[in-house]
């Protein structure tokens, strides 16, 4: 479980393919990790699988590489990089889980100042799920949705999210993963299937 709060970016050193269709990232990176811990790496929840000299390694899904942006990476790529929660930490952003539900296009960018709004895809799987001033995690960042339109939402970014993400690498164009409020994920979900449910009870 992450907070959507990067800590800082990576940079990718290297890619292998493996087999089976997976790759394998080195990431380079101002951490220490431990092997098999959680790291979120663009919002993708990632598994250490070994750390040496402020160099970590990801083996990256067939699965990982089909839902998200990981597919695309390459040599010389900043990726957000947060490390899991502790029980004791605060929730300064709100709790996402490292589950990319699909990747969208930024379709504007607008700088005014220190600060930008990005204009986001909607995709009509994720519609129910963006809802305004609501969170949203955009590689691993947490948002708050300012405006939704028919099809596309758009998000403001602060001088300090520009400054440690890696959203200030992004052009219009490129591809982002996207992960909903888990809150309002399930709320989305369930909330059809409890209302079909009551409203049979009270015909009976």
């Amino acid at each position: 479980m992450f907070s959507g709060i990067v800590e800082t970016t990576g940079e990718v050193v290297d890619v292998k393919y493996l087999n089976g269709g997976g790759r394998q990232i080195t990431v380079s990176v101002n951490f220490n990790f431990k092997k098999g811990e959680s790291v979120s790496i663009n919002g993708v929840c990632l598994t250490v699988v070994s750390s040496n000299k402020n160099k970590v390694k990801f083996d990256l899904s067939p699965e990982t590489l089909r839902r998200t942006n990981l597919r695309n990476i390459k040599v010389g790529d900043r990726v957000n990089v947060e490390r899991a929660l502790k029980l004791t930490d605060r929730i300064s952003g709100h709790f996402v889980q490292g589950h990319v539900l699909t990747t969208l296009k930024i379709l504007d960018i607008v700088r005014f100042g220190e600060f930008s709004r990005f204009e986001f895809q909607i995709k009509d799987e994720i519609r129910k799920y963006v809802i305004e001033k609501a969170f949203v995690a955009i590689d691993g960042v947490s948002l708050t949705v300012s405006e939704v339109r028919a099809k596309s939402f758009f998000a403001d970014i602060i001088p300090e999210t520009w400054k440690i993400t890696n959203l200030r690498f992004r052009r219009v164009g490129d591809e982002v993963n996207f992960e909903p409020d888990i809150i309002v994920k399930v709320v989305a979900d369930l909330l059809p299937d409890v209302l079909k449910s009551f409203l049979r009870s009270e015909k009976k």
